[in-house]
């Protein structure tokens, strides 16, 4: 792969982690896991027990 596709490559990556927004899980509310019973928990799924989620805003240009 030559040096110039790779920059762009790494610029496209850059620009669309600079577009996402972590917001807090609905499921668990931030927690990262969820109460299922008296003595069980379990992963939140929907945020793989970090507590948050990652959404891309739209960019109005």
């Amino acid at each position: 792969m030559s040096q110039a596709s790779s920059a762009t490559k790494k610029h496209k990556v850059q620009s669309i982690a600079s577009t996402l927004i972590k917001i807090t899980c609905d499921k668990c509310g931030g927690n990262g896991y969820m109460k299922t019973s008296a003595n069980c928990y379990h992963t939140c799924l929907p945020c793989l027990g970090k507590g948050y989620v990652d959404v891309q805003k739209e960019n109005i240009n």
